[in-house]
């Protein structure tokens, strides 16, 4: 006989429940259907109620209530357990089948109708595993099967059709056998099968809360160190540096005016909508020619490994009071830069910068991406991200194409995809790894009509739910929750780790990377030569 759940749940201690499910599932019966431990949300007797066992048949719904262990009967009442450590006062086991038998109907009848106008019979078996109960006005001898009979589970076979035939003689609308059909939509109604995998949009929700609770905790650490002039904060992509440098502005704001600056045009022009303090000044750096001869009470530089060089800390050091040795400012630095890109990462003036200021870090609680994203990049590129500290995610996907037409399709099927899981097309975004619409894969897409310029749309209220595409320069320290890597070449991986880096770091919650021919197996050189570097492949 088939049995639902297959296995009985470790959470059962009773021997006899378990013996019954093992002697059920025994029965050279395919037909039917047993379902063990079937709760009933309303009781009129208990706040719950609960079957052992409901078992659909093609002649009968029958319910099995199991007794393993002593049971006594003591003026009327009912006691349960070895002796010495009976428990009750309580119902008889055939009141407890005759209660929840009524409540079942009661349920079941408010999903598929009236089990009598069906035509369905039902009734109820007793079972007391390991002792004999005298017999008694309370039940017919049908109605029960005692040890003896029991016999360790190889007279159930027998005691079930025993009980059958005399509730069949008490059902007189029974009408049998009951339709495949409608045993099929019992079965539904009491354990529905269903494979509900939380949607995509619920996980962004739950990785939503995470990052915001943890980088709320990012600011109990820039408490610690508002005693501090001087700062280096130091940490992978995703660990909240922006996110401090931000909030260290506003705190700053109170106390004199406040330079913000970053390498990113893109990321420039987002703060300057979150940082609208008349007291801060957010300009990209290569716009600082605008604020020349000024000086300001403190400066915030984010991204700094992008300007590593003492010819942009001159031009910073002219911008603040004091100068960089004497002045209050703050530099968030990103190091893994050191590895990725060292012929733009000066080391002369990291070993300037650093002696000016406290060095805190490296900050080791990713608070952006997931574990599975955190983990790609590590083998990948050997990137210290921090720990994925907001929980997982899916498995990055990667798709192989042939060429910007397959590509483009295979997007499109991805898009399709998340959107039927809930998500907005604004919560996705397209980073090119070329940097050109025009002989990119996105402009051949059958969205590309409905896909919206970051550069242009970062900065601004964006109410439209579209798609954004951009260049991965662009992009750089911005995110969104879908990231979908594409236009990549194996040439793009040349010499580039920190494209890779930026890009895939992007993404919060899922990562698409569309791969073009020979892409695959460059990525699985630059993994070769990660372990090499760590020592853990020769």
């Amino acid at each position: 006989m088939r049995i639902i759940p297959s296995e009985i749940s470790s959470s059962t201690r009773s021997q006899a429940e378990r013996s019954v499910f093992a002697a059920l599932k025994a029965i050279p019966d395919d037909e039917s259907v047993a379902l063990h431990t079937v709760h009933l949300p309303r009781h009129h007797k208990k706040r719950v109620g609960e079957i052992d066992f409901v078992v659909i048949m093609p002649d009968i719904l029958l319910f099995i209530e199991v007794k393993g262990g002593g049971v006594q009967q003591r003026d009327g009442k009912w006691y349960y357990g070895p002796p010495g450590r009976e428990q009750g006062p309580k119902e008889s086991p055939f009141a407890q089948a005759s209660g929840g038998m009524h409540e079942f109907e009661r349920e079941i009848g408010a999903l598929i109708g009236n089990l009598r106008d069906h035509g369905v019979p039902s009734g109820y078996l007793v079972i007391t595993t390991d002792v004999d109960i005298q017999r008694m006005t309370e039940f017919e001898p049908q109605q029960y099967l005692g040890a003896t009979a029991y016999a360790g589970g190889r007279g159930l076979a027998q005691g079930i059709e025993r009980a059958t035939g005399f509730w069949l003689t008490r059902n007189r609308w029974a009408r049998t056998p009951i339709p495949a059909s409608l045993r099929k939509k019992m079965l539904e109604a009491i354990r529905p099968e269903f494979d509900r995998a939380p949607n995509l949009q619920s996980r962004l929700s739950h990785l939503d809360v995470a990052f915001e609770r943890l980088t709320n905790e990012q600011l109990d650490r820039l408490d610690e160190l508002e005693s501090n002039p001087r700062l280096i904060w130091t940490g992978g992509a995703g660990t909240g540096k922006t996110f401090l440098a931000a909030e260290a502005a506003r705190r700053k704001s109170a106390h004199g005016s406040v330079l913000f600056t970053c390498a990113s045009t893109t990321l420039a022009t987002h703060m300057a909508r979150i940082l609208d303090d008349d007291a801060i000044t957010v300009l990209p750096f290569d716009r600082l020619d605008g604020v020349q001869g000024c000086v300001f009470d403190h400066l915030i530089v984010d991204e700094a490994q992008d300007l590593m060089t003492l010819d942009s800390l001159d031009t910073l050091e002219a911008l603040v009071s004091g100068g960089l040795a004497e002045g209050r400012w703050i530099f968030m630095l990103d190091q893994n830069n050191q590895v990725l890109t060292p012929d733009t990462y000066d080391p002369d003036a990291w070993e300037y910068l650093r002696p000016l200021g406290f060095v805190y870090g490296p900050m080791k609680r990713n608070c952006r991406n997931t574990v599975q994203i955190v983990d790609q990049v590590r083998i990948y590129t050997g990137a210290d991200l921090g720990v994925a500290s907001a929980g997982e995610g899916k498995p990055v996907r990667f798709a192989d194409v042939r060429d910007a037409q397959h590509e483009a399709t295979a997007l499109d099927a991805y898009v399709d995809e998340l959107v039927r899981e809930g998500v907005s097309p604004r919560d996705v975004t397209l980073l090119s790894a070329s940097g050109d619409w025009e002989a990119g894969s996105a402009r051949l897409s059958q969205r590309a009509s409905k896909i919206e310029r970051f550069a242009d749309v970062v900065g601004t209220d964006r109410t439209k739910h579209r798609l954004t595409w951009s260049s991965v320069a662009d992009f750089k320290g911005h995110e969104n929750h879908v990231v979908c890597l594409i236009d990549l070449e194996p040439e793009h991986l040349e010499g580039r780790l920190d494209a890779l880096y930026v890009a895939w770091t992007r993404a919060r919650a899922q990562l698409w990377v569309a791969c073009r021919p020979g892409t695959r197996q460059k990525l699985k050189d630059l993994g070769v030569a990660v372990l090499t570097r760590e020592g853990l492949l020769k």
